[in-house]
């Protein structure tokens, strides 16, 4: 019997080298002495695969650093967006290509970072193998404009969200036989871990979430400067979500004339991976953000066209910038983007912009959710 441990790529802190000790002390042959009392749950070799989407693989430091040590005789490897079998269409009509190495799999183990997502609603669950494991083909119509302006395809929202019942639809064509979902604090540490049935799992861990994440304002912001984890901020690609993060949510708290201001170490560039090249390229012959959506609209876009996509919808709504210490590697290649050295420089351009600007800091724009009141 085959056992795949499907984990995250490294964007999301699933503190996965605290996890997978008892995890893998529940499975047989284990590593680790199994808990007086307690029955193993599979049988059989166990591989450990990385959800990387179309993102890139995660270097052999990565690796180790966010999995700690392995045991020998459980291999790890990273997804490959091009070895993919066809799985069938969903009911939407979407190709599900997943990843071969599933098809050897009988059973599957998920776990997950149960936070706000811009499309899922909440991300964690099996999204991490019917999006993870996927193939371009399965991600580009996902990521599509017919999915991604659906009204309940937002962030927060699991009612009548396209993108979401995709995802469990194709999740439920894997033998996934056991879910872990973590809930992270502001400052990413460890609040609650939910384990079980995978279904009921991440229905609890979102349950649970949503009273910790989505914050209501009475009033509006005319400034939101955003703290974000660092495996999220070191590419243009992954810090730009914050963007929408505050832009698009069911009633965002800015308007025409606010300022959203990310801060982020963008090491990276715009990232390495094929996603973040399509981005990239759109961003760097990004003109204007009405045109950009016209014309995504009509022609259609690709995975990773899609996030300069919806970077141009949230243009259309506020001001947005960066503030990092690489500003100088950036100011200058006719990017659509405000860029800030330092935080001082950033408030110094907001109240130069506004008499008596409402300033609004969040520690950690993915897991702090700002919606108005009214």
């Amino acid at each position: 019997m085959k056992t795949i441990i499907a984990v995250p790529d490294f964007t999301r802190e699933a503190h996965l080298k605290k996890i997978l000790p008892g995890l893998l002390s529940k499975l047989t042959p284990s590593p680790y002495p199994l808990p007086t009392g307690e029955r193993a749950m599979v049988r059989g070799d166990i591989e450990i695969l990385i959800a990387t989407g179309l993102h890139r693989p995660p270097t052999k430091k990565e690796i180790k650093y966010n999995l700690g040590n392995i045991p020998e005789n459980i291999k790890i490897s990273s997804h490959n967006y091009k070895n993919v079998f066809y799985a069938g269409k969903s009911k939407m009509g979407v190709p599900i290509y997943l990843d071969k190495k599933l098809q050897g799999a009988e059973s599957v183990i998920t776990i997950g970072v149960v936070e706000p997502h811009l499309y899922a609603g909440y991300s964690g669950g099996v999204k991490v193998v019917a999006i993870g494991f996927a193939g371009e083909k399965t991600i580009n119509f996902t990521h599509h404009p017919r999915f991604l302006d659906s009204p309940g395809t937002r962030i927060c929202s699991l009612k009548n969200n396209l993108f979401q019942d995709f995802i469990q639809e194709a999740g439920a064509l894997i033998p996934v036989k056991y879910s872990v979902n973590i809930v992270n604090d502001k400052n990413g540490d460890i609040l609650k871990i939910f384990k079980g049935p995978a279904l009921e799992c991440f229905r609890n861990a979102v349950r649970y979430s949503r009273g910790i994440c989505e914050k209501k304002l009475s009033r509006s912001i005319d400034a939101v400067i955003c703290g974000i984890p660092r495996e999220k901020g070191v590419n243009l690609y992954q810090a730009s979500r914050i963007f929408n993060y505050v832009a698009n949510t069911r009633k965002p708290v800015i308007n025409k004339n606010s300022i959203i201001l990310v801060k982020a170490g963008l090491e990276e560039g715009f990232g390495k991976g094929l996603g973040e090249k399509r981005f990239m390229k759109k961003m760097l012959g990004m003109k204007n953000p009405g045109k950009t959506i016209s014309d995504i609209k009509s022609s259609g876009c690709l995975a990773g066209e899609h996030r300069a996509y919806m970077v141009a919808k949230a243009l259309t709504m506020a001001r947005l910038g960066f503030i990092s210490e690489r500003t100088p590697l950036y100011k200058n290649k006719g990017l659509p983007f405000l860029f800030f050295e330092g935080l001082d420089e950033a408030k110094k351009y907001i109240k130069a912009n506004f008499k008596k600007p409402k300033i609004y800091y969040l520690k950690n724009a993915f897991t702090t959710i700002l919606t108005k009141t009214k």
